[in-house]
């Protein structure tokens, strides 16, 4: 399978890499499976489901894209293949941080939110 977009294919390599050495294979692959969907099946998430799915420092990764609706309370950490313009901004003014997908990789508490 060929994915062109270059920023799914680094994530998607990324995953296949931690998957080799992981001790929970199965939910790198499932992380693997949604990321290589095509764009129009790939989950998509607005920031009012996040606040409510998550508590204060949350580590969450998004196999798709943060979309801007609603607005975000909670201090959390989010790693996702995309955001949205307003998302971003939303994000960075409740004071979350975006995180690369190598550390929330590292997070051994990360959550995997569709």
């Amino acid at each position: 399978m060929a994915i062109e977009n270059t920023k799914i294919g680094r994530w998607v390599e990324t995953l296949e890499k931690a998957r080799s050495g992981s001790k929970s294979p199965k939910k790198l692959s499932y992380l693997i499976h949604l990321a290589s969907k095509p764009k129009r099946t790939r989950p998509s998430i607005n920031l009012d489901k996040l606040d409510k799915l998550t508590k204060d420092n949350d580590s969450i990764i998004v196999p798709g894209k943060v979309l801007g609706g609603g607005s975000i309370t909670k201090k959390i950490s989010i790693c996702a293949i995309d955001f949205t313009d307003s998302a971003l901004e939303k994000v960075k003014a409740s004071k979350c941080s975006v995180t690369k997908l190598e550390d929330a990789l590292n997070d051994k508490n990360a959550r995997i939110i569709i």
